[in-house]
């Protein structure tokens, strides 16, 4: 796929797609502002259900 034909793929996408980017990029910085630290090993999975 070129790279002009991944321009018309995204074209037909529907508006309503939220783009990650800005939101991740201002977390980003809000931590390196505050010096939040970053978890440290692994971290657990926890299942999540749906409650009727």
């Amino acid at each position: 796929m070129s790279q002009l034909d991944l321009f018309e793929w995204a074209e037909t996408r529907p508006n309503n797609v939220i783009d990650a980017l800005p939101a991740l990029l201002r977390r980003i910085r809000i931590e390196k502002a505050y010096q939040i630290p970053r978890p440290k090993g692994e971290g657990k999975v926890i299942p999540i259900g749906r409650a009727a």
